[in-house]
C-alpha cells in the first residue's frame, strides 16, 4: 500500500529521484531546502516524489516530481498531483509548473494551461545541453492552474 509522506528533513536522500526530473544537482540545490518536498512509499520505498516552492501570498510552483522508472505507470504520479492539489488549495490560489514542450501534455491532463515562456532557460541556467527526444530543450514553458 502507498502512503504519502511530506518530507521536512534529509531530503537530499531523495537525490536519485529528483535528479529523474532535474538533472543538474546544482539546479535542484536553489529550490530544495526552501521547497516543501512530498514522497509517495510502498512499503519503505520512495516511488514518487514532488517539491512546492512558495512563490507569494497567493502562488506557488511545482518545480519536481519524478517517479521511480520500475513504478510508473501505476498512477503515483495522478495520486501525488491530486493530494498536492487539494493540499496547496487552502493556501494559494495559483500553481505554477515550468516544463519542456515533453512535459506539457502531462500538466495538460490535471488542467494546466500556458502561461509564459522563458526563453533560453535551459541554455542559461544548466551547464550541460538537456535533450529530450533527440532535441536540446532551449525554453522554460510555464502552466499554471487555478486552485481554487
Amino acid at each position: 500500500m502507498a502512503t504519502f509522506q511530506t518530507i521536512t528533513t534529509d531530503k537530499k536522500q531523495y537525490l536519485p529521484l529528483l535528479l529523474l526530473a532535474d538533472p543538474c544537482e546544482a539546479m535542484i540545490d536553489r529550490y530544495l531546502e526552501t521547497g516543501e518536498m512530498h514522497v509517495i512509499k510502498a512499503g519503505d520505498a520512495a516511488v514518487c516524489e514532488a517539491v512546492v516552492l512558495p512563490l507569494s501570498e497567493t502562488a506557488c510552483e511545482l518545480k519536481n516530481i519524478a517517479t521511480d522508472p520500475q513504478f510508473q505507470g501505476q498512477g503515483h504520479a495522478t495520486r501525488l498531483m491530486k493530494t498536492l492539489f487539494k493540499l496547496y488549495a487552502a493556501r494559494f490560489q495559483t500553481m505554477y509548473v515550468g516544463t519542456t514542450p515533453t512535459g506539457a501534455a502531462f500538466y495538460a491532463r490535471f488542467g494546466f494551461e500556458p502561461s509564459h515562456t522563458v526563453v533560453g532557460f535551459f541554455i542559461d541556467n544548466y551547464p550541460d545541453p538537456i535533450y529530450e527526444n533527440g532535441e536540446r530543450c532551449t525554453d522554460m514553458l510555464y502552466f499554471k492552474k487555478e486552485l481554487r
